[in-house]
């Protein structure tokens, strides 16, 4: 997320310009922990449930 922005000086630059308050850099690397590891449980189950569509799919065929 914040790679994509252009790291944490492209995060407060993009926030400045709108006029909010800016992110230390520690706070920035905790969010994106966070989010890195909700993303991976979101992932970890939609690729659990793609597995028992795909079985459920080939054993009714």
């Amino acid at each position: 997320m914040v790679d994509s922005l252009g790291g944490p000086s492209g995060v407060n630059n993009i926030l400045s310009t709108l006029n909010l308050k800016t992110i230390s850099e520690t706070s920035l690397k905790i969010m994106e922990q966070r989010a890195s590891e909700e993303i991976e449980q979101v992932a970890t189950e939609s690729a659990r449930i793609a597995t028992s569509n795909a079985s459920f799919s080939e054993m009714t065929q």
